[in-house]
């Protein structure tokens, strides 16, 4: 009797875990949540910078390319290369603008983020307190940075640290 009560357990631990497996994958091929990919045309949004002026990415790509870099506090690569973005954006940004766009944290955590910065930061850093962005875009491993161009589409997108190089990678190819 203790066999078939074994057998009956493995069977019925077997078909709890691919049932389960089967309905993860089906959720999500079908949550219809996808990642913003090259080529893709931006969401447009409109946020408040940390100086409480309203940008909105629509109104941006009119005369520029943007560059959109997902960040927070936490994230120390995020924190290695802000110095270098400012560099590139204020040796000049005539075709293009960067924006820093924070996911969901408050001004405080924000402006101490900023003061241990080497420098101030030139570019807008926008507020995307309900993360509403984020979801649009569905970022994930940060930072993620993004690059639109003056018809409103991804033409270059990098999870994780960029390098000066890459930094002015994204510029070129969001003012060609």
């Amino acid at each position: 009797m203790k066999g078939r009560t074994r057998n009956i357990l493995r069977v019925s631990i077997i078909v709890t875990i691919t049932l389960l497996i089967g309905i993860t994958v089906w959720f999500n091929l079908t949550s219809g949540t996808q990642a913003v990919e090259v080529g893709d045309e931006a969401v447009d949004f409109r946020l408040t910078t940390l100086e409480g002026e309203e940008i909105q990415l629509s109104e941006l790509i009119e005369d520029k390319g943007v560059i959109l870099n997902f960040w927070g506090t936490w994230c120390p690569p995020c924190r290695e290369e802000m110095p270098d973005m400012n560099d590139v954006y204020t040796d000049g940004h005539e075709d293009y603008e960067i924006v820093a766009v924070n996911i969901g944290e408050n001004e405080q955590q924000i402006t101490q983020f900023l003061s241990g910065l080497s420098a101030d930061l030139e570019f807008p850093i926008a507020l995307d307190r309900s993360r509403s962005v984020t979801e649009a875009y569905n970022i994930g491993p940060l930072p993620t940075t993004i690059a639109v161009n003056k018809e409103g589409i991804v033409v270059k997108k990098q999870e994780y640290q960029l390098t000066h190089e890459d930094i002015l990678a994204f510029v070129e190819e969001a003012t060609e």
